[in-house]
């Protein structure tokens, strides 16, 4: 077999939705537990199953040892020390994320060295790296998506802040104002995160939201914005994430728009449904908005402080056949591509020479390989493709996510 059906585990986090991939999939949730993410992948922590032609199920990652260079293909298995190179999901946000960055390569490594050296449990809650990797990802909106990515420009920070201030955050925002650099924006966020009382800081600004709003004096291009900050204020009362609106991107991706995220963005995702195709990591560096372990140093260390323009953070898709389209970026880990097929006899050649998953998001596909092997997906399935496959056939009428590793 070079063609398989994924079974792929699903990560209750408390901000998981609970209907969507229910009404857009038919997946089982008779419990009512949030369904935050879906995960198709060989990572340890959730790894993907594959059926067997005896109906016997495997680890994907238990498949991929057994013949690396056949599965993966020689480059990959080369370049990525026999692993899948990329984690693929499906993610479901009702409430906000955590506030959070992700390593690069070299961080990563150090991070987990370090950690090892002083013996933490990798099922640690204060552990910061599960793994050795980078954490590039790219975003595909299923439904309308939001999301804060990479930090505002010097001069919008401040006007936010300007109109939201008082008497405790307006030094903080000065000092802002005497450096409109890199590290000036580093010494800001730093202040903030390490603030002895930041609930009044929160407080004061959500305060003088309210008054703006009732008094019917707020500027009108900013109330969605200032209605943001008090939503989030209301799952997280006075915890500084409250305040990231004003430092970082607010983005909306509609269905089918993408944005990249590279390793040390600060970012976090507010509401909606979409794909995520990232390297294979779960090394993530909070800085609010959660309950769970927050390691302000760490964040500030992983983080790049430089500003995002507003218009860059969405990824054009390149269309690459009739069919297809993928999206660029700089990392060699992964690469998306949607494959939109318009009625039940059309058809379309993919070739391969990594391991891919595909995943349908809409209609109903079936997928052959040139061994013959053939097997039919339906809306919410995914399956892995060995590099082994060379070619296969996609015949049906529907919409499927295509992640592989470029090469």
């Amino acid at each position: 077999m070079t063609v398989y059906h994924l079974e792929n585990p699903i990560i209750n986090n408390d901000w998981g939705c609970p209907k969507t991939m229910v009404e857009l999939y038919g997946y089982q949730n008779p419990d009512n537990r949030p369904l935050a993410e879906l995960w198709m992948g060989a990572h340890p922590k959730a790894v993907s199953f594959v059926n067997l032609n005896n109906k016997q199920h495997m680890p994907l990652s238990e498949l991929i040892a057994n013949e690396p260079v056949a599965v993966l293909g020689p480059k990959c298995a080369k370049k990525f020390t026999n692993e899948l190179s990329f984690l693929f999901k499906v993610l479901s946000a009702d409430s906000p994320l955590s506030i959070q960055s992700h390593p690069n390569k070299a961080q990563a490594i150090a991070g987990w060295e370090k950690e090892n050296i002083k013996k933490i449990p990798l099922s640690a809650p204060h552990r910061n790296y599960k793994d050795k990797n980078h954490k590039p990802e790219l975003v595909y909106a299923i439904t309308e998506f939001h999301a804060l990515n990479g930090f505002r420009e010097y001069d919008q920070i401040i006007q936010l802040f300007n109109l939201i201030k008082g008497p405790k955050l307006t030094p903080i925002v000065e000092k802002l104002t005497q450096s409109l650099d890199s590290s000036g924006l580093k010494s800001f966020y730093y202040e903030l995160m390490t603030h002895p009382t930041p609930s009044e800081l929160v407080n004061e600004a959500i305060n003088n939201i309210k008054q703006r709003l009732n008094a019917n004096t707020a500027p009108e291009s900013l109330k969605e914005l200032w209605q943001l900050a008090l939503d989030i204020n209301s799952e997280y009362p006075g915890d500084i994430g409250v305040l990231s609106p004003f430092l970082i991107n607010h983005i909306i991706l509609q269905p089918g728009e993408a944005m990249f995220l590279n390793a040390g963005t600060l970012h976090a995702y507010l509401k909606g449904t979409s794909l995520e195709i990232m390297a294979n990591s779960d090394n993530v560096l909070r800085g609010g908005l959660t309950h769970k372990h927050i390691d302000i140093k760490e964040l500030l260390h992983t983080t790049v402080f430089e500003p995002k323009k507003q218009n860059d953070l969405t990824l054009n898709a390149v269309k690459i056949s009739e069919c297809e389209q993928t999206y660029h970026t700089d990392v060699d880990d992964f690469k998306l591509s949607i494959i939109t097929l318009e009625s039940n006899t059309s058809q379309v050649a993919c070739t391969t020479t990594s391991a891919e998953i595909l995943f349908v998001i809409e209609g109903a596909v079936s997928v052959t390989t040139e061994q013959s092997t053939s097997i039919t997906l339906n809306p919410g399935q995914s399956c892995f493709i060995s590099a082994q496959s060379k070619v296969y056939h996609l015949l049906g009428k529907g919409k499927v996510a295509r992640a592989s590793t470029p090469v």
